[in-house]
This record gives C-alpha cells, sequence and structure tokens, in this order.
C-alpha cells in the first residue's frame, strides 16, 4: 500500500497538479504584493523559465528512470498539463481578487478597450469570460512547451544513459561486433 502512494505521489499529474499550485500561489502573492507590475517579456521569463525548468526535469527523471525518450516527452506534457489546469483556477482567483487594482496596469489597457467596445456591462463578467474564451489556447501552449521540455529533459537523460554505457575503448575501425555491442 506505500508503494502505492508513493506512485501516486510522484505521478506526472501529482507533480504537475505541485507546481500549478505553488506558481499559481507566487501569482496570487506577487499580484498582492506589486498589483501594478506589468507582465514584461523579462518579468514573464523570470516568472515561467523556472517552471519550464521543473517540467525538463521531470522529463529527465522520468527518462532516466525509464531508458526511454518517449517517458519524458509523455511526462513533460502530463506536468504542463495539470500544471495549467491548477494554475489556470488560480489566475481566474487572482483576476476576480485583484480586479479594480488589474484595470490600472498599462498591459490590462487593451483589455479595458475591448471592454467598452461590448455589449458587457459588467467588467467582472466581460474579463472571466476572455480568461475562460483563451483557455484553450494557453492550455494547448503549455502543452506544447511540456512536450518540447520534455524532448530536452529526455533526451538529455537518454544521452547520458547512453554515454555512461558506452564502453571506453571503442573506435570506428572495430567490427561490426563491436557496433553491434553498443560501440
Amino acid at each position: 500500500m506505500s508503494g502505492c502512494s508513493t506512485a501516486v505521489k510522484s505521478s506526472p499529474l501529482h507533480v504537475g497538479f505541485m507546481v500549478g499550485l505553488v506558481f499559481g500561489l507566487v501569482n496570487l502573492a506577487l499580484s498582492w504584493l506589486y498589483p501594478l507590475a506589468d507582465d514584461t517579456p523579462v518579468a514573464l521569463l523570470r516568472f515561467y523559465g523556472p517552471m519550464f525548468l521543473l517540467w525538463a526535469f521531470a522529463s529527465f527523471r522520468a527518462s532516466r528512470r525509464s531508458g526511454r525518450m518517449w517517458s519524458g516527452v509523455s511526462t513533460g506534457l502530463t506536468v504542463a498539463f495539470a500544471t495549467f489546469l491548477v494554475y489556470d483556477v488560480l489566475i481566474l482567483l487572482r483576476v476576480n481578487l485583484f480586479l479594480d487594482e488589474l484595470t490600472g496596469r498599462d498591459d490590462w489597457q487593451s483589455m479595458m478597450a475591448r471592454f467598452r467596445a461590448s455589449d458587457i456591462d459588467s467588467l467582472r463578467l466581460f474579463v472571466n469570460l476572455d480568461y475562460l474564451k483563451h483557455a484553450p489556447l494557453k492550455l494547448g501552449v503549455s502543452c506544447a512547451i511540456g512536450a518540447i521540455m520534455g524532448a530536452l529533459g529526455g533526451s538529455m537523460a537518454v544521452t547520458r544513459r547512453l554515454a555512461r554505457s558506452r564502453p571506453e575503448d571503442c573506435h570506428e575501425s572495430d567490427s561490426r561486433r563491436d557496433r553491434d555491442s553498443g560501440c
């Protein structure tokens, strides 16, 4: 029974849920502390870069255990999917908690212009609908990035594993038997 609970805790879905929860809570805290901070490209890279590295690390571990790159790709995709399921829910919470503060941000001015041009009377309803409308695209993009990070982490693990298993005394002029044995 304890082996089963360990497998569940280290599953890609569980890892993704935890990553999404941590990054979502950090995003909430940053919005509370710095409500007018814009999402500049540098700020986004600083925030999402570690998330993507965690996806690659989880993929590296999965491929290292299995010896197959596909394990890394599927792990990266699954972790990214679970991360963004949780993260998007916390983004909606953030938008609803800090709606008044967020409207003053420079990067929200196009959202405010679209709201004024819409037929919707409630800013909260408009913003929630807008976020929900874009959620499938964000989920798809995150899964694509997760698969890419999975391929990177997986290929690093498989390459490392192959390098360790290869005898050092192999040469190009060795016989076919040696090449077939991994040299």
